[in-house]
């Protein structure tokens, strides 16, 4: 599973599906020395086009926090092969043994010029499906793409019966495919084979590729037989210690009027607690916002439930218990999620913080929304009174609006975006605003309300639109890996040129002035990677008297393959050698820069604590800039023990060594390197 936070990806706000971190490789931007790959990923919908936080807990399958199992093939099988393997793992008695008379298949039945998907139906013949239960659907349902442009394809779901008690809407007999929730999709096959440009041409795909996601809570409530995943032993637990830290008996767990906000704060604290743990603090904007909401939607449903906020954290812990499996310093390898262990501390801080802040944030905002309510109030009285003299209401009294309410005065109007103002300011929860209407016989402007929310939340995808990637240029991905030797040398003698690419376009030779990407067969150039910029240089002739290019930084369009920007000083051409020589000054620049970033998350740890965490770097000739997470400001006297710390280092004057190729987990295990960004 990678991190929640998503790598090098300005596109999402959190990780949200099982792809996510093989993107670039379904992209062609990165190579990876295997075909295929299963996980388990954690994954976070509670904003952006998955904004559907206020259902969370009231319905039986609405997660801010969950678990996605996926298969995944990389240009290796395909529609056969996927659906084989679907059928047998939940059909199998040796596997899930899911009665197959309960199953339901949907493939992609044909739209915008896309044809049928018949491949998919006739190998869910194949393997035995019942044709009466093979559906085809359109776009909606049945198609998939990863962005507006790239990679994308039909897809086919499956669909399980949980019976008549299941529907939501009380239906008795009806009929596949009924969205009442007695039907409930929990994978979803994926057959990305085309490739979708900015004009919606559809290309097919060189290596078509596989990508299928499960619902690891979904499959868990139809294995144990259970209508609601909240019934699941993934929450059994946590509500029944939601209601011990709410003070209610563990009778009234199933009572209507309880049960909502049990399954809030359960699902919340597993949400907050893995976002936390994975460097998002709650603030104002973009994910710690979206932090901010979920843990105070919790507290607000333990204040309702017992009066007081401070659940978040005895609930972390037992988040931690649950899905951590008891682990220590000694034993934690065998666990699924063994980083909660080390960072609880850490999460119960920022928790504490957070509900204390928002018990001060609502002493400032519920005496706004009164004064807000008194106000239109008072003006529906003034106005009434004006036409209605006899009625016996004095403005300031505080029975005037009950009196004129009782000779006639329309209910007073709560406008919506003033009423949103103070929830999106001062945090006020929709429920304490509309509850507060009520109590107060007054009408809340929900429409006006849910339209600022509306907007707020356009804003909000507006500033996380980021840039679409594209799929990677078929001349760089049709290319072999480029053999970087800078870690051992600054110049390397007879590189071949294998290609140039000018506006996206190979082209046989380059003219002196002209500018292009150059990629050759091995270099001593570093290329942008990690938030370090890539090496310059030039390229010499072979009698290394001439230079035939200046080379202003280095790229990688595809992981791997490391383009040279260049401008020609002699004309170069494809097949042509060259001696590839860094700037060997700027290198020793950014060098020193580099190990100055970890000289200093090193020290933040130590001062700081084990929790801090590199959440994005800078590193360049003049300067290193290094952005890290942590619950509160540095104090001085802590940067002053931290520079002390750094500057003992540095003055050791330490050998660095490089070790190359080492396997991750020996890297791990026995070199101790610290993994960032779920690598």
């Amino acid at each position: 599973s990678s991190s929640l936070v998503p790598a090098n990806d300005p596109t999402l706000l959190f990780t949200n599906a099982g792809m996510n971190q093989l993107k670039d490789v379904f992209l062609g931007l990165e190579k990876r020395d295997y075909s295929r790959a299963t996980s388990s990923q954690k994954c976070v919908r509670a904003g952006g086009k998955h904004n559907d936080l206020e259902n969370v807990g009231f319905t039986k399958r609405h997660h801010t926090f969950f678990e996605m199992l996926g298969n995944f093939s990389f240009g290796d099988y395909f529609k056969r092969e996927a659906i084989e393997y679907a059928w047998d793992l939940i059909t199998s008695e040796k596997w899930f043994g899911l009665d197959q008379d309960k199953l339901y298949f949907t493939f992609f039945g044909g739209e915008q010029g896309i044809p049928r998907d018949e491949e998919a139906e006739k190998y869910w013949l194949e393997v035995g499906a019942p044709k009466e239960r093979i559906y085809p659907l359109g776009m909606k349902d049945n198609f998939w793409s990863m962005a507006d442009t790239g990679p994308c394809g039909p897809c086919s779901e499956i669909h399980y019966d949980m019976g008549v008690e299941a529907s939501e809407q009380g239906h008795t007999d009806c009929k596949f495919p009924c969205e009442c929730g007695r039907y409930v999709e929990f994978w979803n096959l994926v057959f990305m084979q085309f490739d979708r440009d900015a004009s919606g041409t559809y290309s097919p795909l060189p290596k078509p590729s596989v990508d299928t996601g499960m619902g690891l809570e979904r499959i868990t409530s139809i294995l144990q037989g259970v209508n609601s995943n909240y019934e699941t032993d993934l929450f059994r637990d946590l509500i029944k210690s939601a209601a011990i830290y709410c003070k209610l008996p563990q009778s009234t767990i199933n009572d209507p009027k309880t049960r909502g906000s049990l399954n809030v704060i359960a699902d919340h604290s597993r949400a907050a607690t893995f976002l936390i743990a994975d460097g998002v603090l709650p603030a104002n904007e973009g994910r710690g916002y979206v932090l901010r909401k979920i843990m105070r939607r919790a507290m607000r449903h333990a204040r309702l439930l017992d009066g007081n906020f401070y659940v978040l954290g005895n609930m972390a812990n037992r988040v931690v218990d649950l899905m951590a499996g008891g682990a220590s310093e000694e034993d934690h390898s065998s666990f699924p999620f063994p980083e909660l262990f080390f960072v609880l501390e850490q999460i119960r801080k920022v928790v504490r913080s957070e509900e204390i802040r928002f018990e001060h944030t609502l002493g400032i905002g519920l005496p706004k929304l009164e004064e807000l309510l008194k106000q239109q109030k008072d003006v529906a009285v003034r106005h009434f009174l004006t036409s209605n003299p006899d009625v016996p209401a004095v403005i300031g009294d505080p029975y005037a609006y009950w009196r004129a309410r009782m000779h006639g005065l329309p209910q007073a109007k709560v406008p919506g975006r003033e009423a949103f103002s103070l929830y999106d300011t001062f945090g006020l929860p929709f429920d304490f605003i509309l509850e507060a209407c009520r109590d107060q016989d007054l009408h809340f402007d929900v429409e006006g309300f849910e339209r600022a929310m509306q907007e707020q939340r356009e804003r909000a995808r507006a500033s996380w639109k980021g840039g679409a990637k594209q799929t990677a240029s078929p001349i760089y991905r049709e290319l072999d890996k480029t053999i970087f030797e800078g870690y051992r040398q600054t110049e390397s003698r007879g590189c071949e040129v294998l290609a140039i690419i000018k506006n996206g376009q190979s082209i046989q030779a380059l003219n002196p002035g002209e500018q292009a990407d150059v990629v050759l067969d091995h270099t001593p150039f570093y290329a942008n990677s990690g938030g370090q910029i890539g090496d310059i240089g030039f390229f010499f002739n072979h009698e290394h008297n001439t230079i035939v290019a200046e080379v202003n930084g280095c790229t990688m369009p595809v992981q791997g393959v490391r383009a040279h920007e260049v401008v020609a000083k002699e004309t170069l051409h494809v097949n042509m050698k060259v001696d590839a020589v860094v700037h060997a000054d700027v290198r020793k620049a950014i060098t020193r820069n580099h190990t100055g970033t970890h000289l200093l998350h090193a020290g933040l740890r130590e001062t700081l604590g084990k929790h801090v965490k590199q959440a994005g770097s800078l590193v360049d000739p003049a300067r290193l800039r290094f952005d890290f997470s942590h619950f509160t400001g540095v104090a001085d006297e802590e940067l002053q023990d931290i520079e002390d710390m750094i500057n003992h280092q540095v003055l050791k004057d330490l050998r660095v060594e490089t070790i190359e190729d080492v396997p991750i987990d020996v890297a791990v295990n026995e070199y101790k390197a610290m993994a960032l960004f779920g690598e």
